[in-house]
């Protein structure tokens, strides 16, 4: 059985051995320097702390896959940026415990964590072609552009009674 817990600074090589899967697509997973040099996939890690809420995700005690958000500004936009101050969400399931349900579960999870701090909406990039707009558009979010393969989606807090409940 799966649960979550909130991330600690404690979490942040874990965060990064995710990152880096997550980053390297389908070509494979980047190393974990090429994660902290490269600006365009560092600024996921650097500067992040555990009031920009994030969850790790466990399978029996053991972290699986882990989830946060990065509020970056218009001078260094993340992959999935929309607009100042609405933060960029990052998730990643270890290669080994995904297609088990455990990314919906987790991005559930950090959807009711950030509602439950304020945050009203978030932006994330996923791949075209993968099953992952699927379930972004399962929990309310909705595509706004399009960007190397990629789309970029944007979720509204239902409880706004905006375009994505």
């Amino acid at each position: 059985m799966a649960t979550t817990r909130r991330a600690t600074p404690a979490d942040l090589p874990f965060m990064v051995h995710v990152l880096r899967h997550a980053a390297g697509g389908t070509s494979g997973p980047l190393d974990v320097e090429e994660c902290r040099t490269n600006p365009a996939i560092a600024h996921y890690i650097d500067g992040w702390t555990p009031d920009q809420v994030g969850l790790i995700c466990l399978v029996d005690d053991t972290p699986v896959g882990a989830a946060w958000v990065r509020n970056l500004p218009a001078s260094d936009p993340g992959y999935g940026f929309v607009a100042p101050g609405i933060p960029e969400l990052v998730i990643a399931i270890s290669p080994h415990h995904r297609e088990q349900g455990l990314g919906g579960y987790l991005l559930e999870s950090l959807l009711d964590t950030c509602s439950a701090n304020g945050i009203k909406s978030v932006s994330l990039s996923v791949g075209v072609g993968g099953g992952w707009v699927w379930v972004c558009r399962r929990v309310g979010f909705v595509g706004v552009s399009y960007r190397g393969g990629r789309v970029v989606m944007l979720r509204v807090d239902p409880a706004l009674g905006g375009c994505c409940g």
